[in-house]
């Protein structure tokens, strides 16, 4: 066997061992290290959603109670339920509702106020007093009408959610009709943002609008039609900058399965990277009817993942430098150089030089081959010896 071939394959098998090893080690550690990070990202983004809803459902919380506020308040002014209650001049409660109207929707924000009849049939809006004399069919309406208590929920009209309360409309004790007051929730989004710092958009499926009359109310409100936008949902509000780019983060099969607050992953977005996550949006019935996003922008945290992985990465280089430069001269001192000396002493002795002592204080492996050796050339010494005293001899 070559000298130097045996010595090349004891280094590559050992120190080849050494560095897998190593790599090994520092990919396990790696992949602890990126699957650690993206757990904490994807639970503070599931924590993200859920806080979403809170606040979503604190608000609606809320403002039903102002609503209620106000109509417990309004419903105390007898001269106005006489007038309704008589049915016999509704210009008469137009003029003494309209400063009534105005305060509230400057006070309290509400921009609906309608004067129901027993039957269901709008009377009055106060809100919009060319329109009246349709037939209310509403949820919140039947469920007031039904138990004769007040009712309140979301509902959805032609291009946006509003909050409506309903409360049957007393005149000396008796029902002589229905109140309701309402506003408009498309506010939320930016109130949601303000208290959570992410970006909020309302999606609603298309199934539950009137194309004609969607497109028709954007067309009134100077509005751009965004209806096909996407396949199955159309965006009513968003505090986004490009409200456009909502539909690029939208996935539809995704947000189809969302049944709770859920966290849906990351989706870049030009230069930045989103943690979408959607809760569902309900109407009064408890009927979903669309869904609120969350896009929280977790730009920085998917930068400093890859920061920490590249400085991993430096680190596992330089000490793999350095444990494969102390391993190669630990090999090199406890293993290599006395193997090699053991093969040169070895050789001596194959050519008959069997004078030399073979001396060892190690108790491994090592020092036992040594000592073997040893063994070895002091028995072929006396064979040697035997050998030279039998040919003198004869």
């Amino acid at each position: 066997m070559n000298l130097g071939s045996f010595k090349g394959s004891i280094r590559v098998k050992m120190l080849g061992g050494v560095l897998a090893l190593e790599l090994l080690l520092a990919a396990c550690y790696a992949g602890v290290l990126y699957y650690s990070a993206s757990q904490s990202i994807n639970l503070n983004a599931q924590k993200v959603v859920e806080q979403s809803q809170g606040v979503f459902n604190l608000l609606v919380e809320n403002d039903s109670k102002m609503l209620g506020a106000a109509m417990d308040s309004f419903a105390t002014n007898s001269a106005v339920s006489q007038i309704f209650a008589d049915h016999q001049d509704r210009q008469a409660l137009i003029t003494a509702v309209q400063d009534i109207y105005r305060s509230n929707k400057s006070r309290y924000g509400i921009t609906h106020m309608y004067f129901i009849d027993k039957n269901g049939t709008c009377y009055l809006r106060a809100h919009d007093t060319e329109l009246s004399g349709d037939v209310i069919d509403r949820e919140t309406f039947l469920r007031a009408r039904a138990s004769g208590k007040e009712a309140s929920g979301i509902e959805l009209g032609k291009t946006a959610f509003a909050l409506r309360r309903v409360m049957p409309y007393l005149h000396n004790g008796n029902v002589v009709g229905y109140l309701e007051f309402g506003e408009e929730i498309d506010h939320f989004d930016r109130l949601m943002k303000k208290q959570t710092g992410i970006e909020i958009a309302v999606l609603v499926e298309k199934s539950f609008l009137n194309q004609d009359d969607y497109r028709g109310a954007l067309r009134a409100k100077n509005k751009t039609d965004n209806w096909d936008a996407m396949k199955d949902y159309v965006l009513v509000s968003s505090t986004m900058n490009d409200p456009g780019s909502v539909a690029s983060v939208a996935l539809g099969a995704e947000i189809h399965s969302v049944k709770a607050a859920t966290y849906l992953g990351t989706v870049a977005n030009g230069p930045s990277t989103f943690a979408r996550g959607a809760f569902p949006l309900k109407d009064s019935a408890g009927k979903q009817v669309g869904v609120v996003l969350a896009l929280s922008d977790v730009t920085d945290q998917i930068h400093n993942q890859r920061l920490s992985m590249i400085f991993l990465i430096l680190v596992t280089v330089v000490i793999s430098v350095f444990s494969f430069i102390g391993a190669l001269l630990y090999l090199r001192a406890e293993i290599i150089n006395p193997l090699v000396l053991l093969a040169e002493q070895a050789n001596d002795i194959s050519m008959g030089n069997v004078e030399m002592k073979l001396e060892t204080q190690r108790q491994d492996e090592i020092g036992l081959l040594i000592r073997s050796f040893e063994r070895m050339r002091v028995s072929l010494k006396k064979s040697l010896s035997m050998l030279t005293k039998r040919s003198e001899q004869g």
